[in-house]
């Protein structure tokens, strides 16, 4: 598995690094390539050799100050650990270099975004959410996670991203721990959106209550991932709430869970406009790491 960690120095990043760190079984057992990025903004565009060499003794004096910085956390390790520098906007260069390394997953900070910033400020975290062809894993500032024990939620609904996630947990169910536990999660609207003629002409019986048909949703949606689960042995439970997505899954996830798993809606650039309601609400409303599993064959 390669692991990539975005680094600035930020309190975010060093828990995104601690967490790694404190997996120490899996890092033994799985030896993983994790690998520290920082990514620094152009500086000025140097039109001289002078120029260019001063500018590369300017990025790498950089970089040498935040290695040492981050020694402490990098230190915590128990693999070796590789370091790298690069010159560019992150927003742009961090998805980039990920989908070049061909990396498993990339874990970073998400600088204590409020919904203003989600919706209209944009920033590094969801730029690479948008564009990385990995799962992302983010921290936030205030995010302190136990290094084991971890309680997982998968929040799913009727779109093929919930078995996609439910893979992507199987395959690495090593790096949350042996005594992880799961859930899938899904959330059905508390009002029918049904107009009665739909009802009445369509595939859903008319004499059903709104009560069945919340749960024949429920059981439509959770049912692969839950079979995914049954056939690979690991323990999964099925957890049904009601009411707006973006109330009630940031809300439960502080009450029940470590880490919450969600999929994004739509590809490339337009990603970063689709993933948005539900992803983007959780990012914004929660202290939680979200580790978002992209549409991305």
């Amino acid at each position: 598995m390669r692991v990539i960690i975005p680094v600035d120095g930020g309190k975010d990043c060093r828990e995104a690094i601690r967490f790694i760190a404190s997996k120490k079984e899996w890092l033994q057992q799985d030896k993983p390539e994790v690998e520290l990025v920082y990514v620094q903004k152009p500086v000025i565009d140097s039109s001289s050799e002078r120029g260019e060499i001063n500018l590369k003794f300017f990025y790498e004096v950089n970089a040498q100050k935040l290695w040492a910085t981050l020694a402490p956390e990098i230190e915590a390790f128990t693999i070796p650990v590789k370091k790298t520098s690069l010159t560019g906007h992150p927003a742009h260069i961090i998805p980039e270099y990920a989908n070049e390394q061909k990396a498993d997953l990339i874990v970073m900070g998400a600088r204590g975004l409020s919904a203003m910033q989600n919706l209209y400020l944009g920033s590094v975290s969801l730029s690479t959410i948008a564009s990385s062809k990995c799962p992302v894993l983010v921290f936030r500032q205030t995010t302190e996670v136990k290094p084991s024990g971890l309680h997982i939620g998968l929040s799913v609904d009727d779109s093929p991203f919930g078995p996609k996630c439910a893979d992507y947990l199987i395959a690495h169910r090593e790096f949350f721990g042996k005594d992880a536990t799961f859930e899938i999660i899904n959330v059905v609207p508390d009002d029918p959106p049904y107009a009665p003629d739909f009802v009445n002409e369509g595939p859903i019986p008319p004499q059903m209550t709104w009560e069945e048909i919340q749960g024949l949703e429920f059981d439509a949606s959770v049912k692969i991932p839950v079979e995914k689960f049954d056939i690979a042995g690991v323990p999964v439970k099925a957890v049904k709430l009601i009411g707006n997505p973006e109330d009630v899954l940031p809300k439960y996830a502080d009450e029940h869970l470590d880490v919450m798993v969600m999929g994004t809606h739509g590809k490339g650039a337009l990603r970063s406009l689709v993933f948005g309601s539900s992803t983007r609400a959780m990012i914004a409303a929660t202290n939680l790491p979200i580790l978002v599993v992209p549409n991305v064959e």
